[in-house]
């Protein structure tokens, strides 16, 4: 299941004086953080970013590492991974220094042949060439950063121990913050754009003809999942991400005031708490998961409004859709039936 709360990851490495392209300096290893490394004299994770200078697999992926990875996480369906290094040269402000988009988690070996590859032979992260982008000018964040630019779920501080989910809208963020330092970087441009999202310099993306003021007619929606035939599975789950906390969703909540409709079904109270702006808080759930693009998948009557609990027990709880008519819904829902009518459009 595609995880918006889920779509990428902050992880820690050693920092690297040579780019994260050639074994590590005596300065690099001596400074490191990581007890390993300082005992060893070696680093698993000093190629991450070494792409453009070595082979490939025959897949057209190339392998990373780091230490933090090892845990190997239960994600799937991923849009990014951030590798944060603390910048020892200057104070160990800490900075993200590169991404691998849409990638897969792993202990691997590398197949690929090149002389550097047979002490360094492992890894547990990949990505395919085209979606690895080197920060030249990095990232740096700190406390204030995280908070002011969105960096990190709400509440959510900087890991000491070197690990972070990330939202999609963070994953966007710190794209977004790195694309405004590294300008002339073609290939991050082009990932801001893959993800759906219109860059700092310009450039139509779905986040515009989500938001529009047409979005939520049949002619936009049908435009929308037009474009939709030719995105990944990784892209269609950022719109689908966009759709819930835009201008359709907004319509959904006004519809059904802003009520919770499966608790409504089961005769409990369906308005939530109230937001400081003395609106009630409900959230916009698609019953059909726009990774499958139906036809209509986009619009109001595929949308229904939930409270926070039971939005995450449609995507992780013992829930069945039983029936989808023009008119209403059928879930079970821990083995009980209950009826939600469609919003109608």
């Amino acid at each position: 299941m595609e995880d918006p709360d889920r779509y990428g990851i902050l992880t820690s490495i050693t920092w690297s004086s040579t780019g994260w392209t050639k074994p590590l300096t005596k300065e690099d290893l001596k400074k490191s953080k990581y007890d390993f490394v300082r005992d060893n004299g070696e680093a698993a994770d000093h190629l991450n970013f070494g792409h453009e200078l070595y082979p490939a697999e025959a897949d057209g992926t190339y392998i990373g590492y780091s230490p933090m990875l090892n845990r190997n996480p239960q994600v799937r369906d991923l849009g990014a991974i951030f590798f944060l290094s603390s910048d020892y040269q200057h104070d160990n402000r800490k900075c993200i220094v590169g991404v691998y988009a849409f990638p897969e988690i792993g202990e691997t070996l590398r197949k690929a042949k090149h002389p550097i590859f047979k002490k360094f032979n492992f890894g547990n992260v990949r990505a395919n060439v085209d979606d690895i982008v080197y920060f030249a000018k990095p990232v740096v964040i700190d406390a204030e950063t995280v908070v002011r630019e969105q960096l990190l779920p709400t509440g959510k501080k900087i890991s000491q121990r070197g690990f972070n989910y990330l939202t999609s809208d963070n994953v966007i963020n710190i794209l977004r913050l790195a694309e405004r330092g590294n300008q002339r970087n073609a290939k991050l441009r082009g990932l801001l754009e893959r993800l759906g999202h219109e860059g700092d310099n310009g450039g139509e993306g779905l986040g515009g003809l989500v938001d529009n003021p047409d979005a939520g007619s049949l002619g936009g929606i049908a435009e929308l999942e037009a474009k939709m035939q030719k995105m990944k599975p990784e892209q269609k789950l950022r719109v689908s991400v966009y759709i819930e906390r835009g201008r359709i969703a907004t319509l959904a909540k006004r519809q059904t005031g802003y009520k919770c409709l499966l608790c409504e079904a089961m005769k409990l109270k369906p308005i939530g708490f109230l937001k400081e702006n003395g609106q009630p808080y409900v959230e916009a759930h698609h019953v059909d998961q726009v990774a499958n693009l139906a036809v209509g998948a986009l619009g109001l009557a595929n949308i229904i409004t939930l409270c926070a609990n039971h939005h995450r027990q449609m995507h992780y709880g013992n829930v069945d859709l039983l029936s989808a008519t023009k008119t209403q819904f059928k879930f079970r829902v821990d083995g009980k039936d209950f009826v939600i009518k469609k919003i109608k459009v």
